[in-house]
C-alpha cells in the first residue's frame, strides 16, 4: 500500500505538471486512477507476505531470501591507443594481436619495404580485422613478390574479386642432393605369408628370442619367395647376433640368401660377414662384405661392405686385394666409410669449401632488400621466409647466392634447406649442406662447435623450432625436463629452447654430463651412443662382445636407430673439422681401430 501511494504521488506530480487546463487536468486524474487499479490488481496476485501490513498466514512458511547481492557496476577499461613509433613494433603488435595499434603504425609510418610486409602479415593473421577487397588487391599490385601473395590472392577472391594481379610462379623444389645415410630396408610387401610372418616373428624380435623366431621361419619357408626368405632369415639371425651366438647367426644369415638378389639379399649377407668377423673368419667374412659392396643397397652400405672387407682382406694376409676395395669406399668424401678409408689410404678428407658467390647477383631483389632490413629490426623468422621465398620464385642461377646470404646471416636452417632443395637446375656444392653459424650459447662454448653443430645437423636438420614426439626441442632436441634440471640446479630459468644460443647452452651441458658419466668412460662413442639414447642402454651395450674394436662396436649396437646415428654424427663432426681446417684426430683413431676420446676444446 505504501508502494501503491508512493507510486499515485509521483503520477499526480507528473500529471499536474503536464496539465494546461481543465481538460488535460481531468485526463491526468482519469489516467492516474487506471493506472493505481492496474497496480492494485498485481500487488493482490503477489504473496502477501510480500506487504509488510498484511496478515501473516500460519500455514505459509516464509522462503528464505538465497539470492547474493546485485555487485556494482564494474567500469569499463578501455585499452589506450598506443601507436607504434617505428616498425619493430608494428610487428610486435601483431603478435599480440593488438590489431588497432597495428593499423595505426602502419598508417602512419611512412611507406618503404616493410609497409607491405606489415600490411601482409597483418591482413593474414589469425583473427585479424575484415580487410576489404580494395586494400588485398592494392597490396598485391604493389608487392607481388611477398611471401604471402598467394594467401593474399586467395583471400582476394573470397572478397568477390572477378580478377587478381599476377604474382610470380612458385617454382617446385627438386631434391639437390644430399650426404649418404644408411637406413633401414624396406619391408617385403605384396606376399601374405612374408606380412604374416613377419607379425608372428616381432614380439620373438622384442623378446630377443631367437630359438622361437627360428622354429617360426623354417615353418614359413615353403610359403615364401626367395626375397622373402632373405628377410625372414635377416630378421632371425639379427637376434643370434646381438644376444652373441655368432654361429647361429651366421647359419640362419646364409639359409636366407641362395636365390636372392635384393636389399634383404645385402642385409643377410651383412649379418653373415660380421658374425663371421667375429667367429675370427676372415675368408668368410670377405666373402659376405664384398657382397656388401657391390649389392643392391644404399651407397653407404655399399661403402662398409667395401671397407670392411678390405679388413677381412689384411685379417687373411691379402693386403694386395684390400687396396682395391679400400679405394671403392673411400669414393665419397661424404660417407662415413669413405672418410675411414680416406683417413688410412692418405687422401684428402676435406670437402672443396663453399665459393662466396657474388652477393651482387640479389642485393636488388626486393624480397632480400627486405630481408635485410627485417634484419635490422630482429625479425629472423619473417626475413629467412623472405629468403626461401625468393628461392621458390627466382632463377635457379641465383640459388648459390641465396644460400651464400645465408651462410652470411647465419640462417643455418635456411642454408640446410636451400642446400638440399631448389628449383630444376639449380647446382649446389656438398659443403652448403654442412652449416657453421657463428652462433654462442649462453655460457660459452665448453665444447667444440664442430661437435655440437654435428649433433644439430642430425637431430633437426638446423630446424630451430623442430619438436618431435616426444617432446624434444629445437635444434639439439633437448627435452625441456632434462634443461629444467639443468636451470633448478644454476637457479635460473630455462628460457626460450627455440632460441639457439638457449637450446645449444643445454646441449652442451647434457653431452658434458654424459662425458663425466662413468658409463661412457669418457669415449666419444659411447658419449654420442647415450645422448642418443640415454645411458643405460650404453651401461648394457659395455657387455658387447666387440673384440676391443669401436666399429665392430658401433655395427653390433641392438638399437637401429643408434646405430645409424654414431657414424653420422662423426661424419658430420669430421666434415665440419675439415672446413674449418682443423685436424681430424677422433678419424684417425679410428681409422687405427682404436677408440677415440672425447675431443678436448679446440
Amino acid at each position: 500500500m505504501a508502494a501503491a501511494a508512493s507510486l499515485r504521488q509521483g503520477l499526480g506530480l507528473a500529471g499536474l505538471a503536464a496539465a494546461d487546463g481543465k481538460g488535460r487536468l481531468m485526463r491526468g486524474v482519469i489516467a492516474l486512477l487506471m493506472l493505481t487499479a492496474a497496480y492494485s490488481a498485481m500487488a493482490q496476485e503477489s504473496t502477501l507476505a510480500e506487504d509488510p501490513l498484511a496478515p501473516v498466514d500460519e500455514n505459509d512458511t516464509p522462503t528464505p531470501v538465497t539470492t547474493s547481492p546485485t555487485p556494482p557496476p564494474q567500469p569499463v577499461i578501455v585499452k589506450p591507443l598506443v601507436i607504434p613509433k617505428n616498425w619493430r613494433e608494428v610487428f610486435a603488435a601483431i603478435r599480440a594481436s593488438d590489431w588497432p595499434s597495428a593499423q595505426a603504425g602502419i598508417a602512419t609510418l611512412p611507406d618503404g619495404l616493410l609497409k607491405p610486409v606489415a600490411q601482409a602479415e597483418l591482413f593474414t593473421a589469425r583473427n585479424s580485422p575484415r580487410v576489404e577487397l580494395e586494400a588485398v588487391v592494392s597490396l598485391l599490385a604493389r608487392a607481388p613478390d611477398l611471401p604471402k601473395a598467394s594467401q593474399l590472392q586467395r583471400i582476394a577472391l573470397a572478397r568477390g574479386a572477378t580478377s587478381v594481379p599476377t604474382i610470380p610462379r612458385e617454382a617446385r623444389m627438386v631434391p639437390l642432393g644430399s650426404a649418404p645415410r644408411r637406413q633401414r630396408a624396406r619391408p617385403i610387401e605384396g606376399e601374405p605369408a612374408a606380412v604374416q610372418l613377419r607379425t608372428a616373428l616381432q614380439p620373438f624380435v622384442d623378446a630377443n628370442s631367437p630359438v622361437e623366431a627360428e622354429a617360426l621361419f623354417q615353418q614359413a619357408l615353403p610359403t615364401l619367395s626367395y626375397e622373402a626368405r632373405a628377410e625372414a632369415a635377416q630378421r632371425v639371425a639379427w637376434i643370434y647376433y646381438v644376444t652373441g651366438q655368432d654361429e647361429h647367426a651366421r647359419r640362419v644369415a646364409q639359409a636366407g640368401i641362395p636365390g636372392a638378389v635384393g636389399v634383404w639379399a645385402t642385409q643377410a649377407h651383412w649379418v653373415a660377414g660380421l658374425a663371421s668377423w667375429r667367429l675370427d673368419d676372415c675368408n668368410s667374412a670377405a666373402m659376405h662384405f664384398r657382397a656388401v659392396a657391390s649389392g643392391q643397397a644404399e651407397s653407404e652400405l655399399n661403402a662398409a661392405g667395401a671397407y670392411w672387407a678390405s679388413r677381412a682382406e689384411i685379417a687373411c694376409r691379402r693386403p694386395q686385394a684390400a687396396e682395391g676395395l679400400l679405394k671403392l669406399a673411400a669414393r665419397s668424401p661424404e660417407s662415413f666409410y669413405g672418410l675411414v678409408a680416406r683417413e688410412t689410404l692418405g687422401m684428402d678428407k676435406r670437402l672443396p669449401e663453399l665459393p662466396n658467390t657474388a652477393f651482387e647477383r640479389i642485393e636488388r631483389l626486393p624480397n632480400i632488400q627486405r630481408a635485410l632490413q627485417l634484419i635490422e629490426i630482429g625479425e629472423y623468422n619473417l626475413a629467412e621466409e623472405h629468403i626461401r621465398h625468393q628461392a621458390r620464385i627466382g632463377s635457379p642461377a641465383d640459388h648459390p647466392a641465396l644460400i651464400s646470404l645465408s651462410r652470411r646471416l647465419d640462417f643455418a636452417g635456411a642454408q640446410y634447406w636451400l642446400a638440399h632443395n631448389g628449383p630444376s637446375g639449380s647446382r649446389v656444392p656438398a659443403a652448403a649442406r654442412y652449416p657453421l653459424p657463428r652462433w654462442t650459447p649462453q655460457r660459452g662454448w665448453r665444447i667444440d662447435p664442430a661437435l655440437a653443430y654435428a649433433h644439430a645437423r642430425q637431430e633437426s636438420d638446423f630446424r630451430i623450432g623442430a619438436i618431435s614426439s616426444a617432446g624434444a626441442v629445437g635444434l639439439m632436441q633437448v627435452r625441456p625436463g632434462t634443461a629444467g634440471d639443468f636451470a633448478r640446479a644454476r637457479g635460473e630459468t630455462v628460457g626460450d629452447l627455440r632460441y639457439p644460443p638457449t637450446n645449444l647452452e643445454y646441449g652442451q651441458s647434457f653431452i658434458e654430463m654424459m662425458r663425466r658419466n662413468p658409463i661412457t668412460q669418457g669415449q666419444l662413442l659411447k658419449v654420442m651412443a647415450a645422448y642418443n639414447a640415454g645411458p643405460v642402454p650404453v651401461s648394457r651395450w659395455n657387455y658387447i662382445n666387440d673384440k676391443g674394436d669401436p666399429l665392430l662396436w658401433i655395427e653390433s649396437l641392438p638399437y637401429w636407430e643408434t646405430r645409424y646415428y654414431i657414424p653420422a654424427v662423426l661424419r658430420n663432426f669430421w666434415v665440419n673439422q675439415g672446413l674449418q681446417n682443423d685436424g681430424t684426430p677422433t678419424l684417425t683413431a679410428i681409422a687405427e681401430h682404436r677408440w677415440p676420446d672425447f675431443p678436448t676444446r679446440r
